[in-house]
């Protein structure tokens, strides 16, 4: 494990400093190397020794059953789970009509994607500082105008906006918002609503808006964003492709990934909702946290970041959220909570049960996506399906 002076000597350098009153490094597990003997899986996966019979056995009683239920039911409709340990593949399997080439919409596991773009950016030195303002959509003049990266990734924005607390569509900013009025132009949208309700950092509160805006963000950084040059890149109608060729350079690419993802009719990144993966693809995002950023040879994240992004920033109503990703803790306060140990895992989520579950002390990852019905009681079946299938392989 680094010592927290070294990351705080190279991400001075980078522009990346972990919050004055984070936790400490030592409360995280540290995140394992890949083995020398493992090739990176940038031009596809190395596949692990065969499990053993009473792994194997262990393995499908786990999983078996939730190949089986239809959309409905339970954990619903499983497409795909992919099991990595060691930097290898160990379990690969499709429900019928889907397979290894077959992108599946990220919904919020999209968040992650941006958070790794922020650092990307960060990394490259396009970003000075996550603690600096964001570059969003509102002048100069707008008091939102002064929210930092850090806030934005956090969810610690402190605007009037209302999601996880919505009692129906029609007071549901999220549904307003990507499919109702804000659905030809969410920047337009985010400028005319959601006025400050909080100093930012005091406060959480789930928002897809927040990672719509930062996606709107990055694309400012690039030049040539703005469709018309001479218009306020705080305003411009964007140029998708220039955002799109970025994020295959910095992310896709790297990676070996074949993802595409989805803009307004404004031309802004949905950063918050919409990216389209294959369960490979989202195992191969996974294990570029999982290895601290790292990806054969290269840092494509700073130092310290996958830290930054696991770890809850300690705000007194969070209910668990990092940076872009959600510590799997056993937390009572959070109706969507972890039962079965370990509790070093780390997860990306999206609606319906798109799941990237990372586990440091497993040297683990767990990709499940498809259709679930979304309630507190089958997201918490899903945690323990992945703690249970990461125990299954185990030696």
């Amino acid at each position: 494990m680094r010592g927290s002076s070294l990351i705080c000597l190279i991400a001075f350098v980078v522009g990346f400093s972990p919050s004055a009153n984070a936790q400490t490094d030592n409360t995280l597990f540290p995140l394992p190397a890949q083995s020398d003997t493992v090739a990176w899986p940038t031009q596809g996966w190395p596949v692990g020794e065969p499990l053993s019979v009473v792994q194997s056995v262990r393995l499908n009683a786990v999983l078996d059953p939730v190949f089986t239920t239809e959309i409905g039911d339970g954990l619903g409709e499983t497409r795909a789970i992919v099991i990595i340990r060691g930097g290898e593949i160990i379990y690969e399997r499709y429900r019928p009509g889907f397979n290894a080439e077959t992108r599946h919409i990220s919904w919020s596991v999209a968040k992650s994607i941006t958070s790794a773009l922020v650092g990307r950016a960060v990394q490259s030195g396009l970003i000075a500082s996550i603690d600096d303002p964001m570059p969003g959509p509102f002048a100069a003049d707008d008091p939102r105008s002064d929210i930092s990266w850090r806030h934005w990734l956090q969810m610690l924005d402190g605007l009037d906006y209302v999601e996880l607390e919505a009692t129906g569509l029609s007071d549901s900013d999220v549904i307003q918002m990507n499919y109702g009025p804000g659905r030809f132009d969410s920047m337009a949208y985010a400028r005319a609503n959601f006025p400050p309700a909080h100093i930012p950092g005091e406060h959480w509160n789930y928002s897809t808006l927040g990672f719509h805006v930062i996606g709107r963000a990055l694309q400012s950084l690039l030049p040539g964003t703005c469709l018309d040059p001479d218009e306020d890149p705080r305003l411009c109608n964007a140029d998708p492709t220039v955002m799109s060729d970025w994020i295959d350079t910095v992310l896709f690419r790297p990676l070996g990934m074949n993802g595409v993802e989805e803009y307004d009719a404004a031309g802004t990144l949905q950063g918050g909702s919409q990216f389209y993966l294959s369960a490979r693809d989202y195992a191969k995002f996974g294990l570029l946290h999982l290895r601290d950023g790292l990806w054969d040879g290269e840092m494509l994240l700073p130092v310290g970041w996958v830290d930054f992004v696991r770890r809850n920033p300690g705000t007194s109503d969070n209910n668990g959220y990092g940076g872009g990703f959600w510590p799997a803790l056993e937390n009572p306060d959070n109706p969507e909570t972890v039962f079965t140990p370990p509790y070093d895992a780390f997860y990306a989520g999206g609606r319906e049960g798109q799941l990237i579950w990372i586990v440091p002390s497993r040297d683990l990852i767990f990709v499940r996506v498809g259709i679930m019905p979304d309630s507190s009681e089958n997201w918490n079946a899903l945690f323990k399906l992945a703690q249970d299938a990461g125990a299954a392989v185990m030696p």
